[in-house]
């Protein structure tokens, strides 16, 4: 529920609503001030993750120690969403979806820590996988939704952000005790753990480079290298993610499922890596709007495979052991979030290189394949 509920916001806001915003107020430079929103906002939230993840970890509290930092982040965050539809600069849009990234990234960690908090090691894929489906869900309603309400920027950013606070208060509301957490005697030993750690988010950290660049850009993509009018690119932005949905939600749970019961993580992040290639070469050979949907289709199974078996990874190779896996996760989220944040300045500088998004693609084919030599590298998870 949260999780949905926060993405729905999360994802209508950089798939439609941003960009729209930033192009409204400097269509010339959309692509430049682009990159500078959310570059700016992707590196103020390097410190939300940790920093709430590591004081959640301290915190006790009748409902739980995580949902008052829950609840604060979803107030502060939904607050500073519901501005952004009523601003007129770009330092102003950069500010307040700064503030609303660092905040809503505070109900992420506190959310995304039950998959340790409740699942033992060996256990992970499934949950792993269900909140990458829920994650998913939240951001195809949350685009279709700004699809929908885009012509009216006051209303789509402000109903958005209602969506994410009503999910988490309904969530702290409704849950009657927290559960302790699940520590696991048999862990790798801390060396192996540490070094299996810095692998398995380098994996991600690569695949979400490639994945942010390509997807930030989508609705530019449409209107400039597919060749869409620019009225329609919105809704077929909505479109394309609710087809991408589709493909995400069914690998994310058959591949979650999967690692959980053959015990083997890495061969299916390499797949996704591979699966993700294909979808990248399809806009390459064949831009027309027919190829997008199966485009959208196939990068969005291999990023569910990704988010479900990748999630279960960095989960059962944390450093702390699952001591503290409000700081770790922060950590391992913190890193994400750095390629999250270099993915719009990276794809901003290809595209104005090259002038096209033929070399986007080969971006972030490139980030894919060394996802999965880093993937590679973790030992101690077969």
């Amino acid at each position: 529920m949260v999780m949905g509920s926060l993405y729905v916001a999360m994802g209508g806001v950089l798939a439609v609503l941003l960009p729209a915003q930033v192009e409204r107020i400097d269509p010339d430079g959309k692509v430049g001030s682009l990159a500078i929103v959310t570059s700016v906002a992707f590196a103020v939230t390097l410190f939300s993750q940790p920093l709430i993840g590591a004081a959640s970890d301290r915190t006790f509290a009748r409902i739980g120690g995580r949902w008052p930092w829950m609840l604060g982040g979803a107030l502060i965050g939904g607050a500073a969403v519901a501005s952004l539809g009523w601003v007129h600069s770009i330092l102003a849009l950069a500010v307040l979806w700064a503030i609303g990234q660092f905040a809503l990234n505070g109900v992420d960690i506190t959310a995304s820590t039950g998959v340790v908090d409740e699942f033992e090691r060996g256990r992970r894929g499934r949950p792993s996988g269900v909140l990458a489906a829920s994650v998913a869900v939240g951001a195809g309603v949350g685009a279709v939704l700004a699809g929908l309400l885009t012509a009216t920027p006051p209303l789509a950013f402000g109903a958005l952000a209602a969506i994410a606070v009503a999910g988490s208060v309904a969530f702290v509301v409704g849950r009657r005790a927290p559960r302790a957490s699940v520590v696991v005697a048999s862990a790798p030993p801390r060396s192996r753990l540490q070094a299996d750690f810095v692998w398995a988010i380098a994996a991600r950290f690569a695949f979400t480079l490639g994945q942010q660049a390509v997807s930030t850009y989508l609705l530019y993509i449409l209107s400039d290298h597919v060749g869409v009018s620019a009225r329609s690119a919105p809704l077929l932005v909505s479109m394309l993610t609710g087809t991408g949905l589709v493909g995400l939600l069914l690998a994310a749970v058959i591949a979650g499922r999967w690692s959980d019961r053959t015990g083997r993580r890495r061969p299916l992040l390499v797949a996704a890596s591979v699966i993700f290639t294909v979808g990248m070469l399809l806009p390459i050979f064949a831009p027309v709007l027919p190829v997008m949907f199966v485009y959208a289709f196939v990068q969005g199974a291999a990023l569910g495979m990704h988010l479900a078996v990748g999630g279960a990874l960095i989960a059962e190779v944390l450093p702390g052991a699952d001591r503290r896996p409000g700081r770790d996760l922060g950590l391992a989220n913190t890193v994400v979030n750095a390629a999250q944040a270099a993915a719009p300045l990276a794809a901003g500088a290809v595209v104005l290189a090259t002038g096209g998004y033929v070399a986007l693609f080969l971006f972030a084919i490139a980030a894919a394949v060394l996802s999965a030599l880093a993937a590679l590298r973790v030992r101690g998870v077969r």
